[in-house]
């Protein structure tokens, strides 16, 4: 049942000195204080030196940060390292929160995390969706592109009514068989 910290800095001009000695503070040993400079926009999941620290982390063993946003600044991916880490059996304390996951405050703080998680997936959702709305109402055409130019195709359409096969039309068109047939068929 070990104690493990984990300090993070944007940038090489920022100190993670305060983090580190709020960590010590709580009873950390220095050799088990992890740190990062890396953007906080970043999945956990990218993070080499916390994606480490997470997989030597056992049932039992807590992991320590000074703030909630030096694990992320995104609710959805907090929460998903929470969670990997709960059914793992790790607690995870945010000292200026006064945070606890293993506590029954930290279940609820963990309920409270879920709602915004679930709200800001609902806000990326709307906001894909109007721009895909926006992008069809300009006459922007979604999708991957057509493998054929659209004389190519009128060409196949023609191919077809004098009674070529797919294999036939893919040879003079210098595409697959099955291009071709999309062509033949569109």
């Amino acid at each position: 049942m070990g104690k493990y910290g984990y300090a993070r800095v944007s940038t090489s001009r920022q100190q993670t000195d305060n983090q580190v000695s709020d960590l010590l503070r709580e009873g950390v040993s220095e050799d088990s204080i992890v740190t990062e400079t890396i953007s906080g926009a970043t999945s956990w999941k990218t993070r080499p030196a916390l994606k480490r620290l997470v997989r030597k982390l056992h049932a039992g063993d807590t992991l320590i940060v000074a703030k909630l946003d030096r694990l992320g600044r995104n609710a959805l991916d907090v929460l998903t390292l929470i969670d990997v880490l709960k059914k793992r059996g790790v607690a995870v304390r945010i000292l200026n929160l006064g945070i606890d996951t293993s506590g029954a405050g930290g279940k609820l703080f963990l309920l409270l995390l879920a709602g915004f998680a679930e709200f800001e997936r609902n806000i990326i959702r709307e906001r894909v969706l109007s721009g895909l709305e926006t992008a069809k109402a300009k006459g922007t055409r979604l999708g991957r592109r057509p493998s054929l130019p659209e004389e190519d195709l009128a060409q196949a359409r023609r191919l077809k009514a004098q009674g070529l096969s797919a294999r036939e039309v893919a040879k003079l068109l210098h595409v697959s068989k099955m291009t071709a047939w999309r062509a033949m068929n569109s």
